[in-house]
């Protein structure tokens, strides 16, 4: 068993949390306020599990204090967030989301790529797929669905209304860079691109899971290029090439 500590006002959404991410293995202990200590109830579980992992948003000193023999704090967020991913990952392990997470992100890109000639896979772009933590590999998979639906000329919302539309978060800048050229039959493009999708941050590099990309329009219709899957990649500049045939339509 592991403990999360709130302060009273933050009870429901803590509750709302740990329901959303179907986290059976944590008891929420709610700090009252002018409260010192926990109930002799909830002191007796502590005393139980002793030296359980804990989280802890917003404890006054002297509870922490009192708590703090019985518990090994790992995670104390300054402030109480919903959406805080330090605290979301700490609350789902990697152990306890390999069986409900959507496939293997590399799998999903290189079957997405299959289906649809327009999305192009670098030589070298999956190779640290499968290494990003697989509470993030549904990221992946919603992602690459949204890539797959532009190469394919559908028209989406734009990408900097992708968080709100469908839930993957569009950055279009970074300090990762990728310089490319592309030749495809009669036309050639040299292009800079920071663009990505992202899912975690303020976490471990494995939990920063990133998708590097572009679209291009050619005569022929849109090309999306896919650099990069996989944890956050050391921050650079890296060139890349693409040779295509003249239409892969």
């Amino acid at each position: 068993m592991r403990f999360l500590f709130v302060y009273q006002d933050y009870s429901n959404p803590a509750q709302k949390l740990l329901a959303e991410l179907a986290v059976t293995d944590v008891r929420l202990i709610v700090a009252r306020k002018n409260g010192e200590l926990p109930s002799a109830e909830e002191i007796d579980l502590l005393t139980s599990h002793k030296g359980a992992d804990a989280a802890a948003c917003e404890l006054n000193r002297k509870y922490r204090k009192i708590v703090e023999p019985y518990v090994n704090f790992c995670c104390e967020p300054k402030k109480f967030r919903i959406d805080d991913q330090q605290l979301r990952d700490w609350l789902v392990p990697r152990a306890q989301v390999v069986a409900v997470v959507a496939g293997k992100p590399g799998d999903a890109f290189r079957n997405a790529a299959a289906r649809t000639p327009a999305l192009i896979l670098h030589p070298d772009a999956l190779k640290s797929a499968d290494s990003m933590a697989p509470h993030r590999w549904r990221f992946a998979t919603q992602s690459v669905g949204l890539l797959e639906r532009v190469a394919t000329g559908e028209k989406l919302k734009p990408l900097r209304e992708w968080k709100s539309a469908y839930g993957v978060d569009f950055a279009a800048n970074g300090r990762v860079a990728f310089k490319y050229r592309v030749t495809a039959g009669s036309e050639t493009f040299n292009r800079r691109t920071e663009w990505h999708l992202k899912e975690g941050d303020n976490t471990t590099r494995e939990a920063a899971a990133r998708i590097y990309f572009d679209q291009v329009e050619f005569k022929s219709g849109m090309r999306v290029f896919v650099f990069y899957v996989g944890p956050h990649p050391e921050e650079r500049e890296l060139s890349v090439s693409f040779v295509l045939p003249g239409d892969r339509r």
